[in-house]
């Protein structure tokens, strides 16, 4: 049976919810070894960082949009990209 990296990335919970067909297609790409580099990489993470991933887990979107602001037009990206400029 061949090796299914998106699907061994789905069952350690580092994939979750739907994803583009391009994504699927690059997580399924990686191959056995990357995989598990992935998958222990978070798995050394969660144990230096319980406290840090628990809150993440409560986490669901920027406290600005419960706000009723729209995150997008606070981020400071579109500033260092020069994506925030209009095109003229």
């Amino acid at each position: 049976m061949a090796f299914d990296s998106a699907s061994a990335l789905r069952q350690a919970g580092i994939l979750g919810g739907p994803m583009t067909p391009e994504l699927e297609e690059f997580y399924g790409s990686l191959t056995q070894e990357e995989t598990e580099v992935l998958i222990s990489t978070k798995n050394r993470l969660m144990a230096v960082l319980p406290d840090v991933v628990a809150h993440s887990q409560e986490w669901a979107k920027p406290e600005a949009t419960q706000e009723g602001f729209d995150a997008a037009m606070l981020c400071a990206c579109g500033a260092w990209s020069g994506s925030g400029h209009a095109q003229n």
